[in-house]
């Protein structure tokens, strides 16, 4: 970065910070812990109401930490926050990028010219592709693909075609693919439909059938949780069978081997507003079977705190566990997790536990669950956007390393 456009940033981060004022929630209470040790920490609040909303982690400067690229809906622009380290990351972070596009409510990464660097996509049809390390911090480097013009949800940087060129998917039911030449023009990018999508929450890449090939899984949430079964390389050109998961309206969804037992579960976060059926519940399918269409064995569980589930990831949050925790962000109020002890098949043996920070009412509109080590320690933390209440780009630090040193150190101590 130039000497001039570092200066303008660090002046823009100022004068936020200012029109923040010294009474705002993410003041009051970011950094400090909570009852089990768990902290909120700001990247950058949003005292202006432009609706940051879904994060994209890679280490783009190449310094060994992760760096964050935020999609802002409203106003219409995403940034590139680099991570300031270990030591300044639970601080504001004041070193960035900006790009101008379009409305954007979704995002996506990946190399989409095959040059070996990751590249950003912006709801969908603006895709923005890295000049690589040396220039990444100039943003008249990054070169502008504008596929379309119109917001889409859930882009999904994937090789469909088995061509090993990475081609975009956008909506959950169009694919854009990957040209040989020219790379950079749009006219280049032919499409066809996969299908048809009211409201896709994810598009999440799996082999559901064993049968080698990569379907998509969609939570549709105004219709249904449903897959599309990659029809092989001789019928790809035409819309992809879609096949009923399961009848929930969901929000977020994640796939990942919960029980430890090899096979991909799924959890469900909340459900559709308003239908008490799904929207204060967390709803878990463990995976019966190993190929062919697949069963589940299903557990429903109450939130323990929050309004209603949006959120979620399956991660491990100990560290060397083969079992996973479930992660849930609600729309308001404190995260929580669950878990099992014992057979898991059994419902009286799962429990939820709330993850309390301090401030947690005052984060109005929180997004899906993100991971990552954001600082370093071995551990992962957990990231979202908060796009009403102030607070802006937020990150809560796992303190599970913390505790196990001092474990180690004081064995006697019990903690909680």
């Amino acid at each position: 970065m130039n000497a001039m456009l570092k200066h303008c940033t660090l002046l823009i981060a100022i004068l936020l910070c200012g029109a923040a004022g010294a009474d705002e929630p993410w003041q009051q209470y970011a950094g400090k812990a909570g009852p089990d040790g768990w902290r909120c920490h700001v990247i950058q609040p949003d005292p202006a109401d432009h609706g940051p909303d879904g994060i994209n982690f890679h280490d783009w400067d190449g310094d060994g930490d992760v760096d964050v690229f935020v999609n802002y809906e409203e106003g219409k622009f995403s940034r590139l926050y680099f991570n300031p380290g270990a030591e300044e990351c639970r601080e504001r972070w004041t070193d960035w990028i900006e790009f101008k596009h379009g409305q954007c409510e979704d995002s996506s990464i990946g190399d989409l010219d095959n040059d070996g660097d990751i590249d950003y996509v912006a709801n969908g049809g603006w895709v923005y592709f890295n000049p690589g390390q040396a220039s990444v911090r100039d943003t008249s480097s990054w070169l502008k693909m504008t596929l379309f013009n119109h917001e889409q949800r859930v882009p999904l940087v994937i090789d469909v075609d088995r061509d090993g060129l990475n081609d975009l998917v956008v909506g959950a039911q169009t694919w854009f693919k990957q040209p040989a030449e020219g790379k950079h023009d749009a006219k280049n990018w032919s499409k066809q439909s996969l299908g048809s999508v009211k409201w896709p929450m994810n598009c999440i890449p799996h082999d559901m059938d064993g049968d080698g090939f990569a379907d998509l899984i969609v939570p549709d949430r105004r219709r249904e949780i449903f897959w599309y079964r990659h029809p092989g390389l001789d019928r790809i050109a035409q819309p992809w069978p879609r096949k009923t998961l399961h009848p929930h309206k969901s929000m977020f969804i994640a796939i990942g081997d919960i029980n430890g037992d090899d096979q991909a579960d799924i959890a469900i976060a909340g459900g559709e507003e308003g239908s008490p059926q799904w929207s204060h519940k967390l709803t878990v399918l463990l995976r019966t079977n190993q190929t062919g269409d697949p069963t589940y064995h299903e557990i429903i569980l109450d939130q323990p705190c929050g309004n209603f589930p949006k959120g979620v990831a399956i991660v491990d949050l100990t560290g060397g566990s083969k079992t996973k925790q479930i992660v849930i962000t609600p729309k308001q109020g404190d995260l929580w997790t669950a878990n099992y002890e014992g057979d898991p098949m059994i419902k009286g043996n799962w429990m939820t536990q709330a993850l309390v920070t301090p401030g947690a009412k005052t984060r109005k509109k929180m997004d899906n669950v993100y991971v990552a080590d954001i600082d370093g320690d071995g551990d992962q933390d957990i990231a979202t956007t908060e796009e009403n209440g102030g607070w802006g780009v937020i990150w809560f630090e796992n303190p599970s390393v913390a505790n196990d040193q001092l474990s180690a150190a004081y064995p006697s101590i019990l903690l909680r």
